[in-house]
Formats: structure tokens, sequence, C-alpha cells
């Protein structure tokens, strides 16, 4: 009897299970959040830092796609690291003011 592969299990060799590439995963995570604390003023850090996560649970997302992550496992993988940052970047922008979001795409506030 000839076996055959999963195809959505193939990738889930090495990618993430070597210590390197979780800390290179972690400093990708973490450069933009430093970048944004160093630029932005501090009204904007709330939505800035919301659409960050959101940009990150994106390319995470993005990536488990293009390795064929299997989505139900028994153990975390990149899909429940995604699903994890879009909840933190959905949750900061539900607290975030809408002023402050208008006045981090450049837009001005209107006059109430």
């Amino acid at each position: 009897m000839a076996r055959t592969a999963d195809t959505y299990y193939a990738g889930h060799s090495t990618l993430l299970s070597e210590p390197a590439s979780v800390v290179a995963l972690g400093f990708l995570t973490a450069i933009p959040g430093f970048i944004i604390i160093w630029v932005m003023s501090a009204p904007v850090l709330l939505p800035a830092f919301g659409l960050a996560w959101l940009v990150n649970a994106g390319c995470a997302s993005l990536l488990a796609w293009s390795v064929r992550f299997k989505r139900r496992t028994d153990y975390v993988n990149l899909w429940d690291i995604a699903g994890a940052y879009a909840l933190i970047g959905f949750a900061l922008g539900m607290i975030s003011k809408p002023d402050d979001v208008l006045q981090l795409f450049g837009l001005a506030a209107p006059a109430r």
C-alpha cells in the first residue's frame, strides 16, 4: 500500500520548531513596536499599535497559509499566533479614541 503525504502537514517540519526561527519571529514582532514608540506621539500610540498588530496578524496568517500549516491541531501553531495578533489588534482598535485614529491617518477631527 502506497503512503501519501498530507499536503497540509508537510510544512510543519522545522519552520517554528527551531529556536532561531522563534527568536527571529519575536524580533520581527518587537522591532516595529519600538519604531512606533520612537516615532509616534502619545495620542496616536494606541491606534498605531492596533494597526501594527493587525499587520502582524496578516503576515503571520500569510506565512501559515503559504507553509500550509494545519488549522486544527493539538498544539499551538502559526494560525493560533495569527489569531492572537488579530485579537490584540482589534482590541486596541476598540479602545482607541476616534479622534486619535483620525489623527493617525492625518485627518482632522470634525468640529463638535
